[in-house]
């Protein structure tokens, strides 16, 4: 076996391991959320028109109904996929 081919299944057993693209663990967002701190206090206090393009970039909606004193909000963030080694990525 030259040095490629042994490269080439070591590369593969790792990958063998590695999870499955765009999964993420919820220990992993809950510490994302964590990592955060006090997201209430930054909105609270963020410029508008910086919150202005923060919820455009995250594609939010939001929609009031008076006659309920209800709130609709839906989000559809977009996402810029790259290509790394054959693969796309997001």
């Amino acid at each position: 076996m030259n040095q490629a081919q042994a490269e080439k299944f070591a590369a593969q057993a790792e990958l063998g391991e590695a999870p499955e693209p765009g999964t993420v663990s919820a220990a992993e967002t809950y510490a994302v959320i964590d990592s955060l701190g006090d997201v209430q206090a930054m909105v609270d206090n963020a410029d508008p028109a910086n919150l202005a393009a923060l919820y455009d970039a995250m594609g939010l909606e939001i929609r009031y109904f008076n006659d309920e004193t209800a709130v609709e909000m839906t989000a559809a963030p977009r996402v810029n996929s790259v290509r790394v080694r054959g693969r796309f990525s997001a």
